[in-house]
């Protein structure tokens, strides 16, 4: 260790420091500087351009005292050096002044060169220690950030896979319909996805995927899926074909014990009609413009379980003035403050509770109450779609 920070010595007799530089020689030191005392902080500040290990100073320093101690340790970099006082204390009093000016320590003379060594090597470990130690956190403060901003750009990547304001714009006013969504994940990155595009004239499609877990391997999921959505050969058109297809490619593709929970759902405006398929998925939820509330069906294994999963098509009523829910499991397996999981239950109880004055924001005055129950720490991703048809659509082209 011929580099390093050095060891600096006060002594009012330079050449009575052999035994000192012996013993810390002994201890791997092998830069030393030694003052006499006169411009002792300047010689301090001179000997090393960042900090010493240890600072060793005789009380008989001239003009050494409490203020030369203090003015040291207003040093940016002695503030956390240890600083040792050799020599012979009058009283307690003198001791207790030294200490609260910023001594390290005080190595009471007389003092054994055993004694000195293992007072000295003590300090010095811990110097090291805290030099390395040091090192550590600023290389994990470096990793973290570049983890962060690593993090950041995967973040807004995934979120560039869902529908922007603009294609939902495009689908409200060729469709007659109002959308809004809500998309929570519970860490930075998460295993949910939602879309919708048009198929024709008068039928869209959309759909929601919850991957097993969270972070980075559930959302790598979400743009497998994004690209297996992007097939140009996919039976868009047939809800239960498409899961059928999709769960004949993940099966192959993810590893093993992941899978994903599916609806894909094709909505006539021109038939009133809402045609499902579920791999897995919590039931949907249609309200009527009556209030009455259908909830309905779901099968079919989750996607990525089994090659030959099959999947079957049901329909739902979906005339004009009503709306549709589609949501992740998140939504009603979530615990209240009191312990218990939402449910089922408390879903169907916040659509149906919405009073006409809420329904200019329904997703929003809705989930005001949901997080009024449910702590906002979720323990899984959510993701809410809520589909209103308003109007009958415009015609145009496809």
């Amino acid at each position: 260790m011929s580099g390093g920070p050095p060891v600096v010595i006060g002594h009012p007799r330079p050449s009575a420091t052999g035994p000192l530089r012996d013993v810390l020689g002994r201890l791997g030191v092998r830069r030393l500087t030694v003052v006499d005392g006169d411009g002792l902080a300047q010689a301090v500040a001179d000997a090393t351009a960042g900090s010493p290990q240890l600072l060793l100073l005789h009380a008989g320093l001239p003009g050494f005292g409490p203020d030369l101690l203090a003015g040291l340790r207003e040093m940016a970099q002695l503030r956390d050096v240890p600083i040792l006082v050799l020599g012979r204390f009058a009283s307690g009093f003198h001791r207790a002044e030294l200490m609260r000016a910023g001594a390290t320590d005080l190595l009471a003379r007389p003092l054994t060169l055993a004694e000195l060594s293992a007072r000295l090597s003590v300090y010095l470990e811990r110097r090291r220690l805290d030099r390395s130690l040091q090192e550590v956190i600023r290389s994990l403060h470096s990793y973290h950030h570049g983890a962060m901003q690593r993090m950041a750009l995967a973040r807004q990547m995934q979120l560039g896979l869902l529908p922007d304001a603009a294609a939902c714009r495009s689908l409200e006013g060729r469709y007659g319909i109002a959308m809004d969504s809500h998309f929570e994940s519970s860490s930075e990155l998460g295993g949910d996805l939602w879309g919708a595009r048009p198929l024709d004239d008068r039928r869209f499609a959309l759909f929601l995927c919850d991957f097993t877990g969270h972070g980075v391997a559930a959302a790598l999921n979400t743009f497998r899926l994004h690209a297996l959505l992007a097939r140009t050969g996919l039976p868009a058109d047939d809800p239960a074909e498409t899961l059928r297809t999709l769960n004949g490619l993940l099966v192959g593709l993810l590893p093993e014990a992941q899978f994903a929970a599916m609806i894909y759902a094709v909505v006539d405006v021109s038939a009133d009609r809402l045609v499902y398929a579920t791999a897995g998925a919590p039931k949907p939820l249609v309200r009527h413009r009556d209030g009455r509330l259908e909830v309905g069906p779901s099968c079919g294994l989750p996607l990525g379980l089994a090659g030959e999963a099959r999947y079957r098509n049901h329909c739902l009523d979906f005339p004009p003035g009503s709306t549709l829910l589609l949501f992740s499991d998140a939504l009603y397996e979530a615990r209240g403050w009191d312990g218990g999981m939402f449910g089922y239950g408390g879903v169907t109880d916040l659509v149906q509770g919405l009073g006409d004055d809420e329904l200019e924001r329904p997703l929003g005055c809705m989930l005001d109450r949901y997080f009024a129950t449910v702590p906002r720490l979720l323990a899984d991703d959510l993701t809410v779609l809520w589909i209103s048809r308003s109007v009958r659509p415009r015609s145009g082209p496809d």
